[in-house]
């Protein structure tokens, strides 16, 4: 007899994050008869019909509320745009779902919080999609952290870079109203939590971008204080950034890369380089005496995010980023756009720069106001 039940899902949104990071894992998933993918929702036909091609037992709808009054799925994967995020992860837990919602968390603080009441008032699970919280690395970095290895005084510095060539099929992750931002809403929510895993909660120092009009930014510089920690973050949509995180202390240094979920590199001051590997274990499967195992890829660690997810729903274990993770993001994000500097760009001459200076966003905004 199966230990355990099948667990029905739902999949809200069905673009490219689905495509591209969730369907390996659910048809892995779906074939070992541990969940079944009962539902595909999407405006767009031809995405649930893509995505349906790999689900057979699916059903297709447009909306939710088309979803959920068909059926009640025990998890909803909630990957729409981030503006989306708070209406559609609210209607799963009316629905007697549970919720885990892509990153980021949602497009404002008032969304995040009004996501967290939906949850806590339904009794249901949330969790956040924060998959950096799963990497080996983080592990390691912060063990070496907690036993002092690095000393005190700690300085970081954190860039993560590249040329913008997500597959999207409409516009809504390049307008404010809709994605809520740019770089730092996308990939900077990741940072932002790693960080936050490593050094607690932040506060923004300084925060400038390049964002214009009703646009997003493309790149963003912040300044941040933590109580470990203080430092600065660059991103960037346009530039292949050296990507990484460089942590210095009294006693020693660390390196570590997103791109390498199971290893950091650290030394004591004056020594040579260690590597250390990660052996952090996650169950891969909703047994109770489930097997484990040390995920050593990005794709390892979305599919073990997502079986920790089920195992919260079943078991009632902890989700390995919260609502709460999910929502203190959300207010250094919103912290930054509540008081954002244009970016200087050193080779504009003066006049271009003042120039670009005018069309910033935040001058836009004051005009309005």
């Amino acid at each position: 007899m199966r230990p355990h039940p099948r667990l029905d899902l739902a999949v809200v949104g069905c673009g490219a994050v689905v495509e591209g990071l969730y369907r390996g894992a659910l048809r892995k998933l779906e074939s070992r008869g541990i969940v079944r993918v009962a539902a595909l929702v999407d405006p767009n036909a031809a995405r649930t019909a893509a995505l349906g091609r790999h689900f057979r037992s699916a059903r297709a709808f447009g909306a939710v509320d088309e979803a959920f009054a068909a059926l009640t799925p025990d998890l909803v994967i909630v990957a729409s745009p981030p503006g989306r995020h708070a209406e559609h992860a609210a209607a799963a837990f009316a629905a007697g779902s549970n919720v885990l919602c892509e990153k980021p968390m949602a497009a404002s603080v008032a969304d995040a919080e009004h996501m967290l009441e939906a949850a806590r008032h339904s009794g249901r699970v949330l969790a956040v999609g924060l998959v950096r919280r799963m990497f080996p690395s983080l592990i390691e970095a912060r063990a070496l952290l907690d036993a002092g290895a690095l000393g005190d005084d700690l300085r970081f510095s954190y860039r993560e870079g590249l040329v913008y060539s997500w597959p999207v099929s409409t516009d809504a992750a390049f307008r404010r109203a809709t994605a809520g931002g740019g770089v730092l809403m996308d990939f900077g929510s990741h940072a932002l939590d790693f960080l936050a895993a490593l050094f607690g909660t932040p506060t923004v120092d300084a925060y400038a971008d390049d964002a214009y009009g009703g646009g997003v930014e493309t790149n963003c510089r912040i300044e941040l204080a933590f109580p470990r920690a203080s430092g600065v973050m660059q991103l960037s949509w346009s530039q292949p950034l050296v990507t990484g995180l460089h942590v210095v202390g009294s006693k020693g240094e660390l390196t570590l890369q997103p791109s390498r979920v199971d290893s950091v590199r650290w030394r004591r001051s004056g020594e040579a380089w260690r590597t250390l590997k990660g052996a952090v274990a996650w169950p891969t499967d909703l047994r109770r005496a489930s097997e484990w195992r040390t995920p050593r890829s990005y794709y390892d660690c979305i599919h073990d995010q997502l079986v920790q997810a089920l195992r919260a729903v079943l078991w009632g274990e902890p989700v390995p980023a919260t609502g709460e993770d999910g929502l203190a993001v959300a207010q250094v994000i919103e912290a930054c756009y509540r008081h954002p500097d244009p970016l200087r760009i050193p080779w504009l001459t003066p006049e271009e720069q003042a120039q670009t200076q005018q069309r910033h966003w935040s001058v836009q905004r004051s005009a309005a106001a």
